[in-house]
């Protein structure tokens, strides 16, 4: 079989399944909309089989639910599924894209449903109605520095994702035992600056399930890991334990099976933190400091997350004419054990290396550093480093990233406070 007619079958099975994952209406809109309209908003659309798991596992809750919001009704893929397969129920849409909310808003029941869709923004949503079931698929896109009201901004750290906004505001419009079924990026379960949010709701609400979608890539032009995090409004909160466990103050989620993982591999470890380590982002952004970057070799050296390659130090000289291997500004030459943080998107590789060179240096933004917090000599500092080397090269901290991190980036928290060391 020659490669063109292998590359036609596949392209052949890829279109067949995206036209069994996504009505008509998704794939239009998907080709449409701009990509930069897209991104910026975070609009992705639902595969089926998404859909099919989420209410499988509302199906013992199905005929207590009357009342049903999808705050971001996209192309109404939920919506038509709720709309086939509930009756009697009264659905609320609601999206802000007016090109979506266009080639919605006419949407026709099959059944005796009332179905209402409303072109608004969810977060400006204000109704005295309570609801049974809110469930949807929200935007994923992490918003500028804006102003943002106090009622959100106190259950998070940092800059918010729009997907958590869109939490805060949902748990406030539950009835008494209604139920919040989410597609949402797999870092709400870990990333620290949801702990809060996480720690409110391990404390008011119980979680049914939490699904991990990882392995599902039916998701049209994204590769976004996904869970279906399923909680509802009750004070049966006992069985919360399995779902999440407490580190250095912070709530971490997962599945019953990986929270388990997680706590073993816990076992006989400490934290650099606990070890007297800090860390730290690397102080320079080339980008923005292209006025002193220089090629010329007498100047302090600058090291970027590319030139660590298979936990070794490989300086590579770049093709851009922008960035240079050098930089006009004072460094120093100290030990120290640097770790790729990753950029946020595609998959995250762990690489570290220990900087031992007698050439002055800085460290760019897309590495972080571990240090010591006490001043020892270069050698008994070279035995702690490698001690913290041996574990990173222990089989038990790779299962740890895959679980933990999966494809996300790690950060100076985590990396910090986390992150088991093994002696």
């Amino acid at each position: 079989m020659n490669y063109k007619y292998k590359l036609f079958l596949l392209l052949k099975s890829m279109s067949s399944k995206y036209q069994q994952q996504f009505n008509q209406l998704s794939r239009d809109l998907t080709k449409c909309l701009s990509k930069k309209d897209k991104k910026d908003n975070g609009i992705y659309f639902t595969p089926y089989d998404i859909i099919d798991l989420m209410f499988a596992n509302l199906d013992i809750y199905k005929e207590n639910i009357k009342t049903i919001l999808e705050p971001s009704a996209g192309s109404c893929e939920i919506i038509d599924y709720i709309d086939k397969n509930f009756t009697d129920v009264s659905i609320t849409g609601i999206e802000l894209n007016k090109v979506i909310y266009e080639n919605i808003k006419m949407y026709s029941s099959s059944s005796e449903n009332n179905i209402q869709l409303l072109n608004l923004d969810y977060l400006e949503y204000s109704t005295d109605e309570k609801f049974d079931l809110i469930i949807g698929n929200p935007p994923y896109v992490v918003l500028k520095k804006v102003k943002i009201d106090k009622k959100f901004s106190k259950l998070y750290d940092g800059r918010p994702n729009l997907f958590i906004l869109f939490i805060i505001h949902s748990l406030q419009k539950l009835n008494d035992n209604g139920i919040l079924a989410f597609i949402l990026p797999s870092n709400f379960m870990n990333c620290l600056y949801y702990s809060k949010l996480r720690e409110m709701i391990i404390m008011n609400y119980k979680i049914i399930n939490i699904i991990d979608c990882s392995s599902n890539n039916s998701y049209l032009e994204t590769q976004q890991d996904t869970i279906i995090f399923i909680i509802q409004k009750s004070n049966e909160i006992d069985t919360n334990k399995l779902f999440y466990l407490k580190k250095n103050s912070h709530i971490i989620f997962n599945t019953p099976e990986n929270i388990i993982k997680i706590k073993d591999l816990y076992q006989n470890s400490k934290t650099l933190d606990e070890m007297d380590f800090e860390v730290k982002v690397g102080n320079i952004t080339w980008n923005e400091h292209k006025d002193i970057l220089t090629d010329d070799n007498k100047k302090t050296r600058l090291i970027y997350s590319s030139d660590i390659k298979d936990n070794k130090l490989i300086i590579v000289n770049y093709k851009n004419d922008d960035k240079k291997n050098f930089i006009d500004k004072k460094g120093n030459n100290d030990l120290l054990l640097v770790v790729n943080r990753g950029y946020g998107k595609g998959k995250y590789k762990f690489n570290y290396c220990l900087i031992d060179i007698d050439d002055n240096y800085l460290i760019e933004n897309h590495l972080i550093y571990i240090k010591y917090k006490f001043d020892i000599s270069r050698q008994e500092l070279k035995k702690l480093y490698n001690k913290i080397i041996k574990s990173f090269m222990n089989k038990k901290t790779n299962d740890f990233i895959m679980i933990y991190f999966g494809n996300n980036a790690i950060n100076t928290t985590e990396l910090q406070y986390i992150l088991p060391i093994y002696d």
